[in-house]
């Protein structure tokens, strides 16, 4: 496989269906809030997102005013502003540049964590995705050869 990506075959195609199946099992992990992976939230801020919008994800962030913010989901699992998408020749990036409101990268600290809150992975590359992607990949390739 490794000799096919470097002779220059144009792999662009196998490089979007990647990133679509990134953004599909990424909407799962949303949708299944994070599969039970994450710690829970802290006693206050459960009570503050139950008594302000019920049912609130545990990865989608309540504005001040109560309303769910999403950008951080809807950033990764949809085509937003905020979303990072580049398909190349042989290369993909896909990711979010959302910002909290005082503009700082709302994905670092879900990621890492803060004081205050534990990290929370919100990308998770399972086994089966990884399997999807290096078949798409080996087809693509098979295709050109």
């Amino acid at each position: 496989m490794l000799e096919a990506i470097q002779s220059g075959l144009d792999l662009s195609f196998s490089m979007g269906e990647s990133a679509r199946i990134i953004k599909k099992e990424s909407k799962k992990n949303f949708i299944l809030r994070g599969f039970g992976k994450y710690p829970p939230l802290s006693r206050k801020y459960f009570r503050r997102k139950q008594q302000l919008n019920p049912g609130t994800p545990i990865l989608v962030g309540l504005k001040k005013n109560g309303s769910v913010s999403g950008k951080l989901r809807d950033s990764v699992i949809g085509n937003t502003s905020d979303s990072v998408l580049k398909i190349e020749l042989r290369s993909l990036v896909v990711g979010t540049k959302a910002k909290s409101s005082k503009g700082k990268p709302y994905p670092v600290f879900v990621q890492e964590g803060t004081k205050t809150m534990p990290a929370r992975k919100f990308l998770f590359f399972s086994q089966r995705m990884v399997r999807q992607i290096i078949n798409t990949i080996k087809t693509d390739i098979a295709n050109q050869l």
